[in-house]
């Protein structure tokens, strides 16, 4: 059974959708739209009634939650739809409220601790919903890299493939010590999604968003770049290339 991402231009890259039991990475550096992308995609399934589980390295729930209803409102949340699995309040060494919807995590640094919350909140969705994990470089920081690529294969094997749930996950380019191991990722999962800025452009000193569906198993897709902008709604498509600098701005820019 296929699903579809609930952005229109991811949507017409891959016009059959993915398998539910695909684990799906955003691959990229910073700055160019994997976080808003996940939120999206888990703000469309929130307003179509569908549980979601997010799990957070890189920001507060209460951050989260802010910019979840730019995206779905504030509705599917108080029906019991989102659970937030926090993996980033430990730093702050502070005690943390308990929350109906908030399951948070003491030592995300401990695979065992970070696990039995994550499956106690996945187990609720009873074969039904998503997970989103942003950031899996989080997770690289926390412990050795090997280490890491197994925990992803595990929760790709145990909840992706044994409970039919799609795993939606990013991992952030850019950091020296883990960008080895970006192959590996490739490797290990069902999907690849490329973001980055345009380079051309990027050598003119402008910032041209694109996304690529450079791999996705079991389902037919295009390959191309697509140029894509972020406003208040989320990921906009850009119908036409944008336009390049006069070459006058473009030394400017580039001084």
């Amino acid at each position: 059974m296929n699903a579809k991402f609930g952005i229109e231009l991811f949507d017409s890259a891959a016009p059959d959708g993915f398998p539910r039991e695909s684990f799906i990475l955003l691959f990229g550096e910073g700055g160019t739209g994997k976080s808003v992308t996940l939120l999206q995609i888990a703000g469309s399934r929130l307003i179509a009634g569908e549980p979601c589980v997010f799990v957070t390295f890189d920001d507060s729930p209460s951050s989260l939650v802010e910019n979840f209803k730019r995206f779905s409102s504030g509705e599917p949340i108080e029906k019991g739809l989102l659970t937030i699995v926090d993996g980033f309040s430990f730093r702050s060494k502070t005690p943390q409220k308990a929350n109906s919807y908030v399951k948070y995590v003491e030592n995300p640094r401990d695979r065992q601790s970070l696990n039995n919350v994550i499956f106690s909140a996945i187990d609720k969705l009873d074969g039904k919903g998503s997970v989103f994990i942003d950031s899996i470089t989080e997770l690289f920081t926390m412990s050795e890299p090997t280490s890491t690529i197994e925990t992803i294969k595990d929760w790709r094997a145990q909840l992706s493939k044994a409970r039919g749930l799609p795993v939606f996950a990013s991992h952030h380019l850019g950091v020296r010590a883990i960008d080895e191991f970006a192959g590996m990722l490739e490797y290990v999962v069902d999907c690849v999604i490329d973001f980055r800025f345009d380079p051309v452009f990027a050598q003119q000193g402008l910032l041209a968003r694109q996304f690529r569906i450079k791999k996705l198993k079991g389902a037919t897709h295009d390959t191309l770049w697509h140029y894509f902008t972020i406003d208040k709604n989320g990921i906009q498509p850009i119908r036409s290339q944008p336009q390049k600098a006069p070459k006058e701005d473009a030394q400017r820019l580039s001084k």
